[in-house]
């Protein structure tokens, strides 16, 4: 494991099993790196990461307002609050959840007892791809409105807060570590 991967958060979990090769990082060191980042940021690592649930209504209540002050900047039309709601559940959602296929455990096929089929979730990659399809239901809109308006939104605008988090993540870790 390297020395600044962000595998090393899971440190701030109770301690693993010895089956590591590569012992993680004292939870000591990437609380310090954490010290030196924004609140926010620090709440949605412990989230991402280490799996600490109590800082989801943070996260989200953050990406929330945040979505809020750019639709009033861009003077983006939506239908009520309640869909700005969901477009930060969707983010938070979308950037904590794994992308390991449930059906196959991201091994890529499925056991029947005599052969092994390519599981039909991942396509036999082991990952779950983040279809629009599932945003767009996630989001109760129609197709054509999702992809017409807030698909590229979503992309830019939306993920682009998260991404923001992740970077600061990588700086402390490379700075600190």
């Amino acid at each position: 494991m390297r020395k600044r991967s962000k595998e090393n958060l899971k440190s701030l979990t109770p301690l693993s099993s010895s089956i590591w090769i590569n012992p993680r990082r004292p939870w000591t060191d990437i609380c310090f790196a954490l010290a030196g980042t924004e609140r926010i940021v620090s709440n949605y690592a412990r989230l991402k990461y280490a799996g600490e649930d109590r800082y989801y209504g943070d996260v989200w209540r953050y990406i929330f307002y945040k979505i809020k002050k750019i639709s009033k900047e861009n003077k983006w039309e939506y239908p009520n609050e309640h869909f700005l709601v969901r477009l930060a559940e969707l983010a938070v959602q979308e950037s904590i959840r794994s992308d390991m296929c449930t059906r196959c455990n991201g091994k890529g096929y499925v056991a029947t007892g005599y052969t092994r089929i390519d599981c039909f979730s991942c396509d036999g990659s082991g990952k779950l791809k983040r279809t629009e399809r599932y945003r767009f239901r996630f989001m109760n809109t129609p197709e054509r409105t999702w992809y017409r308006h807030w698909r590229v939104r979503f992309r830019r605008e939306v993920l682009g807060i998260v991404d923001v988090f992740e970077g600061e993540i990588d700086r402390a870790l490379h700075r600190r570590l």
